[in-house]
């Protein structure tokens, strides 16, 4: 009685462990996961941050310089920023104001002065 009663611990410790290990290895991968997808959307960000400070540095007629064709931008024929969805600039008496949309997860609404 003594040894069947030792051996359903040992299975049910077994069994605790068993779905403990499983539920820790499905946590760590989706921590994981969600650690890459927010490091690719702080990279995204850091790149529209260096475009918004390039433009901002190179704010001389932003209109006809900058140019958005095939998710590509582009400043006076050369490549700017690439997988941009959505790019609009107007230009207002004192400022640009440019809506900038890239891999269709970061949005930024942008108010350059001229």
């Amino acid at each position: 009685m003594r040894n069947s009663f030792t051996l359903l611990e040992v299975i049910l410790s077994i069994l605790i462990s068993a779905i403990v290990i499983i539920n820790t290895a499905y946590f760590s991968k989706e921590l994981f996961q969600t650690n890459k997808d927010m490091q690719n959307i702080e990279i995204l960000k850091l790149d529209l941050l260096s475009t918004k400070i390039f433009l901002q540095k190179n704010n001389k007629d932003l209109k006809e310089k900058l140019s958005f064709k095939n998710n590509t931008l582009y400043f006076d024929k050369n490549i700017l920023l690439q997988n941009v969805n959505e790019f609009a600039i107007l230009k207002k008496v004192t400022y640009y104001e440019i809506s900038i949309k890239v891999s269709n997860k970061v949005k930024q609404k942008w108010n350059i002065s001229i």
